[in-house]
């Protein structure tokens, strides 16, 4: 293991250790500020994109016989107070594949049973992911205005023996968050490659969004020693998007070629026989054409991850940027901590599998780079 390992390791025990990532929260802006600080360390000048939008904040308490089970609101999907044991309790399968809209259907099924079945609230157990409380990305509006808390899985044959109370009391505040913006390199600075990676998730999110924000930091000032490079951080991402969304409608950019690292980039599935590999969840997309995706799969090969061109869907903020109509390289994975508590930098990645990442993406994106940008 090389010592870049350590350090992209060292990263991700950093923005994990500021807390649950959430837009427009003090954690919000503390990892903001230190992503900004690290861009700027290594020479990089740095700028903010403000936005406003209107946050969830809740207070939620489920019980089941006194006892407190974790819990956590669907957020957007009701404001009010609510005190009740006419709770409507029920199953929310999730998909182990990376997700995208189709559990949108579900939940809207589910929750109007819920609503249907005469209870004041529906408690929701996420099941097919470990047993654990998964979160789902939501846009920031109101939803069905039905009281809706979700639970781990594994909670729901107690919950369904027990007395359970919930107590929650949510509303909408006025916020705001921002873009960050880092400029690095020499030579044309008015038309620099984007190197692209989201900043906020649900909870600490050490490989969701560590690992990409560590490899960002690393690539970009490898870049920057051939290329102009901007480097756009975005929050939002739990929000549909929002800070991209919001930065890009405000800004009419013409990159020359644009890097994504999406979600999950150097995380590990842990296996008691195989010890710590890449999980398998992994998907390289891009503009690029046949030929040169099969170049970059070759090159991507020792962190896994197959490469498709043009594909008809897009996964995550990779969905954004493609509508620019410029060359992109998008990479994102998934693993069976994405979205949970329990997604921590000793479970979720390595030193070793970062230095074997960051490697083959400094590599694909050089090749990326030079393929796109020839006159």
């Amino acid at each position: 293991m090389r010592r870049t390992g350590e350090h992209l390791y060292q990263l991700v025990q950093a923005y994990s250790a500021l807390g649950d990532h959430r837009t427009g929260t003090p954690v919000d802006h503390a990892t903001r500020a230190w992503f900004a600080t690290e861009l700027s360390k290594r020479g990089a000048r740095v700028d903010t994109v403000p936005y406003r939008f209107e946050r969830y904040e809740a207070h939620c308490r489920l019980t089941a016989n006194a006892a407190a089970v974790e819990a956590l609101p669907l957020y957007y999907e009701a404001v009010g107070k609510v005190h009740s044991s006419r709770l409507h309790l029920a199953e929310l399968a999730i998909n182990a594949s990376i997700p995208g809209n189709s559990i949108a259907s579900q939940l809207d099924e589910v929750v109007a049973r819920a609503r249907l079945s005469g209870a004041e609230a529906a408690i929701l157990a996420t099941s097919g992911a470990g047993g654990r409380l998964v979160a789902l990305n939501c846009a920031p509006v109101l939803g069905s205005g039905f009281p809706t808390v979700l639970v781990p899985g594994s909670a729901l044959p107690m919950l369904r023996q027990a007395a359970v109370h919930l107590e929650l009391d949510a509303w909408l505040e006025p916020s705001a968050s921002a873009t960050v913006i880092g400029h690095l390199g020499q030579g044309d600075a008015t038309n620099p490659v984007v190197v692209a990676t989201p900043l906020s998730g649900w909870f600490s999110c050490a490989g969701e969004r560590g690992t990409g924000i560590a490899i960002t930091v690393q690539l970009a000032t490898e870049l920057a020693e051939r290329w102009p490079v901007m480097v756009v951080g975005t929050t939002g991402h739990e929000l549909h998007y929002l800070g991209l969304r919001r930065f890009l409608a405000a800004h009419e950019l013409h990159p020359p070629a644009v890097i994504h690292l999406g979600a999950s980039l150097a995380i590990t599935t842990l296996g008691a026989e195989s010890g710590s590999t890449f999980a398998l969840l992994r998907q390289g997309l891009t503009t690029a054409g046949e030929g040169l995706a099969k170049r970059l799969e070759g090159v991507l090969a020792p962190a896994r991850f197959p490469v498709r061109s043009n594909p008809a869907q897009w996964l995550g903020e990779g969905e954004e940027w493609v509508r620019l109509g410029t060359p992109l390289l998008s990479l994102a994975s998934n693993f069976p901590l994405f979205h949970t508590p329990q997604d921590l930098p000793e479970h979720a990645t390595s030193p070793e599998q970062l230095d074997v990442t960051h490697t083959a993406v400094n590599r694909a994106a050089q090749l990326f780079l030079e393929e796109s940008l020839r006159d």
